[in-house]
């Protein structure tokens, strides 16, 4: 609406202007004449601007992006401060401000809009009893929704989509959480001190990232040793070797 009311102003006072002279019985051609001109010289020399501005006004007629929504535009993320003729201002979540031209915006992801969803990737040991883990996840969902700092954001009750993937250390459950817009990052860091509790509660492991050394075979299919040392017990070792006066 700003930028509409902009535009009609700036209408209406050239309209104007021209309405009045010809009425003082100026010869307005040729100002007509030269404005075209001059137009088209700054069309050839701003395209960039133009583009902006073109840009611009279809985005803000779609509707696509408001002031408050947190969008990822361009490769930045934040939250829309302003939208101008020309750029879109956004802050993210260290506090930078971005100034982003419409001509570099080729897509907008809004995460605000109407609804949002918290998205979560729960990884568990392979050892672990799949059913029964999401079962706990159920109920872990249930609970965060009852909690009173939750019952107002929290749309629906928590969605499992399966066991999504095979990671290297980890069998990961994949479900969701239907929130008010914004709120989707503070459910999902609910719902993971939630699930920390409780997984430590039963014992279900959260894996994480481990090796197992190989040092190879040889033709026989023996494995070489692995000589490892202590470095304590080598220090206890030297000290015992020391005579002792």
């Amino acid at each position: 609406m700003p930028l509409l009311r902009n535009a009609i102003l700036v209408l209406l006072v050239v309209l104007v202007t021209m309405t009045v002279l010809s009425e003082l019985g100026l010869n307005i051609a040729p100002l007509l004449a030269g404005a075209g001109v001059v137009g088209l010289a700054i069309g050839f020399g701003a395209q960039t601007l133009v583009k902006d501005v073109i840009t611009g006004l279809f985005i803000l007629i779609e509707d696509t992006i408001s002031v408050g929504d947190v969008v990822d535009v361009a490769g930045h993320s934040g939250v829309v401060e302003a939208v101008t003729i020309r750029t879109i201002r956004l802050r993210d979540i260290s506090g930078t401000v971005h100034i982003i031209p419409f001509s570099d915006v080729t897509s907008i992801e809004n995460l605000t809009r109407d609804f949002a969803f918290a998205l979560l990737d729960i990884g568990i040991a392979y050892r672990e009893d799949t059913d029964a883990v999401i079962e706990v996840i159920k109920t872990i969902g249930a609970e965060l929704r009852e909690n009173p700092d939750f019952s107002n954001t929290i749309m629906e009750e928590i969605q499992i989509l399966g066991l999504d993937r095979f990671d290297d250390s980890a069998v990961i459950i994949r479900a969701r959480i239907k929130t008010q817009p914004l709120q989707q990052w503070a459910v999902r860091r609910g719902f993971n001190l939630l699930m920390k509790r409780r997984f430590d509660e039963l014992g279900i492991e959260i894996p994480f990232p481990h090796q197992t050394i190989y040092f190879g075979e040889d033709k026989e299919g023996n494995a070489p040793p692995a000589p490892v040392r202590l470095m304590h017990d080598a220090a206890r070792s030297k000290a015992a070797e020391e005579p002792s006066y």
